[in-house]
């Protein structure tokens, strides 16, 4: 009986033609069964990943802890951390060796020379020694960011000690001094202390018992708006929303500090009340975009009342807004945009949006007839959709074209830029990604020959130096190099590999030039998107501290404060300092967004004094042809 499953014995041809051919048959076979394998690799690796989540999730559901994330130890093998000598990596580290030893070779000629000839001129020794200083002045501006050991590289070094107000002197005497000492000034020795204490006020507002049996009594004071002062209120809302204190914790804290209070006033002053911060809030990011005209954006995981949700962050150098919602599709970024007012448009803005997402002529056609419509409700907006019986297709992009239109008339600009990961739901406006975020798609894949593994970390050490020159090119933005960076990276992202697999993912990163090379018609946009990533990460942790939020008040409440907490971190602004001003109804701290709009001013104005001594410079100079970026 014969077996189907035996091997097949192929014969080995004899004639040369017939081997020059079997040998070529044979090499396509293991170039297509070597592609098969990396990509079954990438999928097992994929599959094992996803296995653990599910089993991670599996075990916190049985209540189980799922597998710890363990990293290898940073003192040993290749994780370890380097020398501090040499974190500026090897080429930039040997050339400010070099130029610092060459500096010194001068200092000690310079020094030598005026030691040993006293008789030299005075003009040309001070022209050798301004020399020498102006050259001096830029190499030490180069060695200070080497930095120090245990000091992050490209951060100088912080200053010990800062001006500190003092609030109380104490003249100290030696004992026993003798008649002839003379007075050499003061030895300064500071102590910081901390003073927290419960300061209780009673007010006695009298009653007087007027003759027509009326009684008069006194008034409270106009910032005394309930039975906890505004210093108490500040150091509440600075603990749970600044410092991430749970209202357990706090609760207990306040009572070891003398204050009568209990849990559910506790939350009332967290969570009630709190229109003023939310038009406040809600004012940063009409404002914001208007004057800069770019932000970004990034989603993480939330919750509310037991069930999955999504915070979506909006922000940029200026600002960060957070807004927590079950959704996390462009319609819902849109409405995000809109600021809470909900209102949906038809008009050319509509059709433009309509032309960009390739929609039907039919439904252009049908919206041409409806030119001009406003609907000021979803119910109402619904029962359009209703009426013109589209698809559910088409009436997503109905409802985001109609909502984009709305975005646009209360003040978001048309060319608004939306920095993002290569998440689809952001991608309106003037679309930006993200170049870590790309990058770490190469950093997934596993090759599996010598050859595909060289190809992957040329291609990675080639991503990251167009990278830095796309960073020079921001501070510097020319025609020529312009043109420059747009060949290099087709060079890139066209050319062919080893590996099958790499080469289709540079392939498809090919395909979002435009997005990825925003920056060079854009040179204010960002690179990367490690701002909203920081943000986002605020929301985590308060969502891993104290849980979901039970409420819609608290919910509010939770991402109205986020989103203030940030922006005065971004804009310099003591937190605490900040709600004590708003609670004691002081206003010195003007409004978060005229802040904005007096720091977007002084910005464009240093930038444009900045552009016009550079020009003023560049004129003064012979013109020099185009640097090629790889020869600096």
């Amino acid at each position: 009986m014969k077996d189907n499953n035996s091997p097949k014995i192929i014969e080995l041809p004899k004639d040369k033609a017939s081997t020059e051919s079997f040998i070529c048959e044979l090499t396509d076979l293991i170039s297509k069964l070597r592609c098969i394998n990396e990509q079954l690799v990438n999928v097992v690796a994929l599959q094992k990943e996803t296995i653990q989540e599910l089993k991670n999730e599996i075990a916190q559901l049985k209540g189980q802890k799922p597998k710890p994330n363990i990293r290898p130890s940073k003192l040993e093998g290749s994780a370890r951390k380097p020398n501090w000598r040499k974190r500026i990596g090897p080429h930039k580290n040997q050339m400010r060796v070099v130029l610092f030893s060459t500096w010194m070779k001068q200092a000690a000629f310079s020094a030598s020379f005026f030691r040993f000839k006293p008789q030299t001129k005075v003009a040309e020794s001070s022209k050798r020694l301004s020399t020498i200083t102006s050259y001096a002045c830029q190499i030490i501006k180069k060695v200070r960011r080497l930095g120090k050991p245990g000091q992050p590289r490209g951060k100088p070094r912080k200053k010990k000690k800062t001006f500190l107000e003092i609030h109380e002197e104490h003249l100290i005497q030696p004992d026993n001094i003798p008649e002839d000492a003379i007075f050499k000034g003061y030895n300064r020795y500071t102590v910081q202390d901390l003073s927290i204490r419960s300061h209780n006020v009673q007010y006695k507002m009298s009653r007087w018992l007027l003759p027509n049996g009326e009684y008069v009594t006194g008034k409270l004071p106009d910032n005394v708006t309930g039975h906890y002062g505004s210093e108490l209120i500040a150091f509440i809302i600075s603990q749970y929303y600044c410092l991430r204190t749970t209202e357990h914790l706090l609760l207990d804290q306040l009572r070891e500090y003398g204050i009568c209070i209990s849990a559910g006033q506790l939350n009332n002053i967290l969570i009630e009340n709190k229109d003023d911060y939310i038009q406040e809030a809600a004012e940063l990011l009409p404002i914001a975009a208007e004057l800069e005209g770019q932000v970004q954006t990034d989603d993480t995981g939330g919750r509310h009342k037991g069930q999955n949700q999504y915070t979506t962050v909006i922000g940029n150098r200026w600002f960060s807004i957070f807004t927590t919602t079950d959704s996390k599709s462009r319609i819902n970024f849109l409405k995000l945009l809109q600021g809470g007012k909900e209102e949906y448009l038809i008009n050319e803005d509509t059709l433009e949006y309509l032309l960009e997402v390739n929609a039907s002529n039919f439904l252009l056609g049908y919206v041409k007839l409806s030119l001009e419509k406003s609907f000021i409700s979803q119910v109402n907006w619904k029962s359009f959709l209703t009426i013109m019986d589209l698809s559910n297709n088409e009436a997503r992009f109905l409802t985001e074209a109609a909502l984009y239109a709305s975005v646009i008339k209360n003040g978001i600009p048309k060319d608004l830029g939306v920095h993002s990961d290569d998440a689809g739901q952001f991608a309106v406006f003037i679309h930006s990604l993200c170049w870590i975020h790309e990058e770490r798609h190469y950093r997934k894949l596993i090759m599996t020959t010598d050859e595909s593994r060289t190809d992957l970390q040329r291609v990675e050490e080639e991503i990251w130096r167009f990278y830095n020159q796309l960073k020079r090119y921001k501070d510097e933005p020319t025609e020529a190099f312009k043109h420059y960076l747009e060949e290099r990276f087709d060079e890139i992202f066209q050319q062919k590999t080893s590996s099958s697999l790499l080469t289709h993912q540079l392939q498809k990163t090919h395909v979002k030039k435009s997005e990825l090379l925003r920056v060079l018609e854009r040179p204010h946009t960002p690179l990367h998107n490690n701002a909203s990533e920081t943000d986002a990460r605020a929301a985590k942790i308060r969502l891993k501290i104290s849980g979901s939020t039970r409420s819609d008040v608290g919910q509010v409440a939770r991402d109205t404060f986020l989103s203030l907490q940030q922006t005065c971190k971004k804009l310099g602004i003591s937190f605490i300092a900040y709600v004590r001003d708003r609670e004691q109804g002081l206003y010195k701290i003007s409004r978060l967004a005229q802040i904005i709009r007096k720091r977007v001013a002084e910005s464009l104005s240093k930038a444009t004094n900045s552009h016009w001594n550079s020009s003023t410079l560049a004129l003064s100079k012979p013109p020099n042809k185009f640097q090629h970026p790889l020869a600096v």
